[in-house]
């Protein structure tokens, strides 16, 4: 009887780098939004410095909505480039403690918000308001752009006035309010701008 011939071993995987020259750089496993902001804007002021001729006449200006209630300056309604959104900065640069902590203390964060114009809106919102802005959003959204609305932070009653907390859940809400008002579609909804302007 003829034994079937096993075909030979194939040799094990070459390392996809094995053999490079070059330094490989590890990219970190979390996004810095306000670089990648700052990064957003030299962009968009590189293409903006290059020169444009254009073949024809500019087009009309579009018609602009209701001023903000804390401007004349300010046009929610003005979009610039692809994206729809009329925020191009958002920082939660701290947060205060209001009232009474054994009486029905709270906290507030300031967000300060930098439309495209470039006028600073400061919204002072309580943790309840962002949960406010998540559930409309849900509810209001396209359910094609619904995965865009990414988790709150979750509550701590426990640990809620503790410095160190509120640092935390600081700089978790401005990754949450970036990637809302940053968004090209979701950024330009009616609900989100509800949110600013109360």
């Amino acid at each position: 009887m003829h034994s079937p011939q096993l075909p030979a071993p194939s040799p094990l995987p070459v390392h996809p780098f094995e053999h490079s020259k070059n330094l490989l750089v590890v990219l970190p496993d979390k996004i810095d939004v306000e670089e990648e902001s700052r990064f957003y804007d030299e962009l968009c002021e590189e293409r903006d410095s290059q020169s444009y001729q254009p073949t024809s006449a500019p087009p009309a200006p579009a018609p602009r909505g209701p001023p903000s209630i804390f401007s004349s300056d300010i046009w929610l309604g003005d979009n610039f480039g692809g994206s729809l959104a009329f925020t191009r900065d958002v920082k939660i640069s701290g947060w205060t403690s209001v009232g009474d902590k054994l009486g029905g203390a709270y906290i507030v964060y300031d967000c300060v918000i930098k439309t495209k114009e470039g006028t600073t809106i400061h919204a002072h919102k309580r943790y309840s308001a962002f949960v406010e802005l998540y559930i409309a959003l849900r509810r209001t959204l396209p359910r094609h752009q619904q995965h865009f609305v990414p988790a709150l932070p979750p509550k701590s009653p426990l640990s809620r006035f503790r410095p160190a907390f509120l640092d935390q859940r600081r700089r978790q809400l401005q990754y949450w309010l970036c990637s809302i008002l940053l968004h090209p579609d979701v950024g330009s909804c009616q609900a989100v701008r509800l949110w600013v302007i109360n």
